[in-house]
């Protein structure tokens, strides 16, 4: 979702800037007595003027303006996977919360918890996900494989948890399918 914001945001932007630019010109022009370039004026000014609020067009532009803030607001609202999680906390802080040490990317947590299944002998196609909000977070590793390597899947999941110092308290949940032997 950052990346949308940050498009959204670089074409509101430019849009604003846009008007902005054109408003100077043609503000321009009207000091200078001339005609305008891009925005008729005379036009403009009488429809503005004519269109009462029970119009359609009004009615319409409002209903589109506020589904689109509503859109936008439940989209902010949604819970996302965080970018970054944290690792065991390094020091008290003053006010009694714990701080941590360090972030890591959470691609990269899900991609060698992934490799770290896949490492166990009859394991493949692992996927891991890593929800939750950065300081308390929890993973999910799904794999094909035989049921009875659950216990090393998840003792070799546990292993590089430890190996990237992630908090004792992350949730771990291993869901292994069985693999299918087309003949």
């Amino acid at each position: 979702m950052p990346i949308v914001n940050r498009i959204a945001s670089l074409l509101l932007g430019l849009a604003l800037l846009a008007a902005g630019l054109l408003a100077v010109v043609e503000a321009a022009l009207v000091g200078l007595d001339r005609p305008a370039l891009w925005v008729p004026r005379d036009d403009w000014y009488a429809r503005l003027t004519t269109t009462g609020w029970r119009d359609s067009s009004v009615l319409f532009v409002a209903v589109v303006a506020g589904a689109l803030g509503l859109l936008i607001l439940l989209a902010q609202l949604r819970p996302w996977r965080p970018d970054r999680i944290a690792t065991y906390p390094h020091a008290d802080s003053a006010d009694g919360a714990q701080d941590p040490s360090w972030y890591l990317q959470r691609r990269s947590v899900e991609h060698r918890l992934a490799a770290a299944a896949e490492r166990v002998p009859g394991v493949r196609d692992a996927q891991a996900v890593v929800r939750g909000r950065p300081r308390r977070w929890r993973a999910a590793v799904k794999a094909a494989g035989d049921r009875e390597t659950r216990p090393d899947v998840e003792q070799a999941v546990r292993a590089e948890l430890e190996r990237m110092s992630a908090p004792d308290t992350v949730r771990l949940g291993v869901s292994l399918t069985r693999i299918r032997r087309v003949t």
